[in-house]
């Protein structure tokens, strides 16, 4: 009995320490909800009043470079895809031969100038005759295009890029027997590229009604589809092919420095569909799922990209179909709006960028 009182004190005690310890029991702390959203900024680029149509590279300065004389090849300062700029030196023949060549042709040339300059005193004096001091003409200028050859041999030993750009091809190798006027080195410009693609004549004609070209199309490449290069048109076949009866049609551009393109490059031509109005290509275009109706009023979610709260803005909207809708009134080029899910949102909620 005095065993079962001593076992319930100490239990009492126990219970009442851990009554009293002080430490509150943790509670959840609420968080505020940031809900995602898909975004979209307006006054981008639309795809869906965009044609693209598959192109081929070309070149317009396309140069296959080679040595006019022969020798063994001694340096070799490129390889390919290397850039290079105009006047950079880019292969060397062993020119020990070359310089022997031409210091004699100097020494000649030299020895016989001098004569000749003797004869023209000595005719002053009767001291020779006409037909010596033609000799000695002649000997000289035969000594002056020797030597100017023996310089040109020189000089065409090295070759020498003629304009900036990019090594396209090395078809030499250092110490190789080089022939006259085998191709050695290939060099692509960055001025002359050229975009080629086909169009139908429904396209075409309309493009040749519009006032004024279009300055917003670009290029798109296979090995490069991040990134959209500037185009402008050049000119148009008159032609159609006789088998898929389409028009050729080129795009001249300009390689960015930190991009090499290359002939026979594939890649895709962007462009404004001419067949649109240019009323609707100034409108603002937003997806038909940006857009809420409150009763007979459309509107939809603007993101203030500071606090990334939404706000309700009314609208004006072009009667149409399809999946994007034109703004008449109410947005500006580079705002942000909600794209998706609109019905889920309120005055003054936080988002944040949905992402896969």
């Amino acid at each position: 009995m005095r065993t079962n009182t001593l076992a319930l004190a100490i239990l009492m005690t126990f219970l009442l320490v851990a009554c009293d310890s002080g430490s509150p029991l943790p509670k959840k702390k609420a968080e505020t909800l940031v809900r995602p959203a898909k975004l979209i900024e307006i006054g981008q680029a639309n795809d869906n009043n965009f044609l693209n149509y598959p192109a081929v590279i070309q070149s317009g300065q396309l140069s296959v470079l080679s040595f006019e004389v022969g020798g063994k090849l001694k340096e070799l300062m490129v390889i390919e895809a290397q850039r290079v700029k105009k006047g950079d030196v880019l292969a060397k023949l062993d020119q020990r031969d070359l310089l022997a060549k031409l210091s004699s042709a100097r020494a000649q040339f030299k020895n016989a100038n001098i004569e000749y300059q003797r004869a023209l005193r000595l005719i002053k004096q009767d001291a020779i005759s006409s037909s010596e001091l033609e000799e000695r003409k002649s000997n000289r200028d035969v000594n002056k295009s020797q030597l100017g050859t023996a310089e040109k041999a020189l000089q065409d030993s090295v070759i020498v890029a003629p304009y900036s750009g990019a090594i396209a091809k090395v078809s030499i190798e250092k110490w190789q027997i080089i022939q006259p006027g085998k191709p050695a080195i290939t060099i692509l410009g960055k001025q002359g590229l050229e975009a080629k693609i086909n169009l139908p004549s429904s396209i075409l004609a309309k493009a040749g009604t519009r006032e004024k070209p279009a300055t917003d199309s670009y290029l798109v490449l296979d090995v490069a589809p991040d990134r959209q290069v500037p185009v402008t048109f050049k000119e148009a076949s008159l032609e159609a092919d006789e088998t898929t009866q389409t028009y050729a049609v080129t795009f001249a551009f300009d390689a960015p420095e930190d991009l090499i393109i290359l002939p026979g490059m594939n890649a895709a031509v962007w462009f404004k569909d001419p067949r649109d109005s240019s009323e609707n290509l100034s409108m603002l275009s937003v997806p038909l799922t940006a857009i809420a109706i409150d009763g007979e009023q459309k509107y939809v979610w603007v993101v203030n990209k500071d606090s990334m709260k939404v706000s309700r803005r009314d609208v004006v909207i072009e009667a149409g179909v399809g999946v994007n809708l034109n703004i008449r009134k109410g947005l500006d080029a580079g705002e942000i709006i909600v794209s998706a899910g609109v019905s889920h949102l309120s005055e003054g909620m936080q988002i944040r960028p949905w992402s896969k």
